[in-house]
């Protein structure tokens, strides 16, 4: 017993030394690779938490961060919290054998937690401003395109930030899971599935119901001209998703296609106008009819 307690604290000394030391290489490089540290920085949580109790766990976390804040800068700190909140969290879900469903919405807490502290409870002692940072943006995207303000008010454009950074959570939530499975996966360790985009279907009851928001919002917003900035949120998301789900699909059929390393173009993609439409229409169809089961039988009868 001795020796498995003596184990357990000089692993969790090690990590709380990595931590450190990550902490002063993150600050004499200027912050340079700060967020990728904090997502690097949950896996080893997470696996602590998995071998160990919670109770350990959650003193290794509370060593870690008194290290890095002697240490590190005051962003690096606070995001640093949420990376050992959201080991702790993915670590016990683990452990606990939780569903896929559950360790993405523990995640994404954390993630959302670490954003709103940075850019709205401590972006003061950040020296941050996004309603600035946003409206700099709006003015160079309308250099460029000077109708922009015809279409989108700066108003309008502001209106999106709670938005924005709930997007930069999910995409945040969903790194750090990624991080985790890669690792965990090739540790020999159980992991509930996999987390890769691919994977990703909605049912058709979810897929209506985010078809009806997005065509509602934009008949009442274009047809009806009510303006309101719910109906945005509700066309923003529900145009989201159902991209999202068509990116999904891009994936699956270049996995299948068996060219996995074409889906960094289908990444690549997202930022090209015209085919944000085609990810949408990719996703209702992917929705809405038999396209993966129709190209897995495909795939099938080739090998048979």
């Amino acid at each position: 017993m001795g020796t498995a307690n003596t184990k357990r604290m000089v692993i969790g000394a090690m990590i709380a030394a990595i931590f450190g030391a990550l902490s002063l290489f993150n600050t004499y490089t200027g912050s340079m690779f700060d967020i990728f540290i904090c997502y690097v920085m949950v896996v080893p949580i997470a696996w602590y938490g998995y071998i160990y109790d919670i109770k350990s766990n959650t003193i290794v976390c509370i060593v870690s961060m008194i290290v890095i804040a002697m240490m590190g800068l005051p962003f690096f700190v606070l995001s640093s919290f949420s990376s050992c909140l959201a080991g702790v969290f993915i670590g016990e879900a683990l452990k606990r054998k939780a569903k896929k469903e559950t360790i993405i919405l523990g995640t994404l807490i954390c993630t959302l937690l670490n954003n709103i502290l940075i850019y709205e409870v401590f972006a003061g002692l950040l020296d941050m401003n996004l309603v600035s940072e946003m409206t700099l943006t709006y003015q160079e995207i309308q250099n460029f395109m000077p109708s922009l303000s015809q279409t989108l008010s700066l108003e309008a454009f502001l209106s999106f930030i709670p938005l924005m950074l709930i997007m930069m959570s999910v995409m945040e939530m969903y790194i750090i899971i990624l991080f985790c499975q890669i690792v965990f996966v090739r540790l020999k360790m159980d992991f509930p599935g996999s987390f890769h985009i691919a994977n990703m279907h909605l049912h058709k009851k979810t897929g209506m119901i985010l078809l009806i928001l997005m065509l509602g919002s934009y008949l009442l917003m274009n047809v009806v001209s009510i303006n309101q900035i719910y109906l945005s949120y509700a066309y923003s998301l529900s145009t989201l998703t159902l991209g999202l789900q068509g990116l999904a699909f891009s994936n699956y059929y270049l996995i299948m296609k068996q060219k996995p390393k074409l889906t960094i173009l289908t990444y690549i993609a997202i930022f090209i106008p015209m085919l944000n439409s085609v990810y949408v229409v990719l996703g209702i169809l992917d929705i809405f009819s038999d396209l993966r089961q129709n190209l897995l039988m495909t795939l099938l009868i080739r090998l048979a």
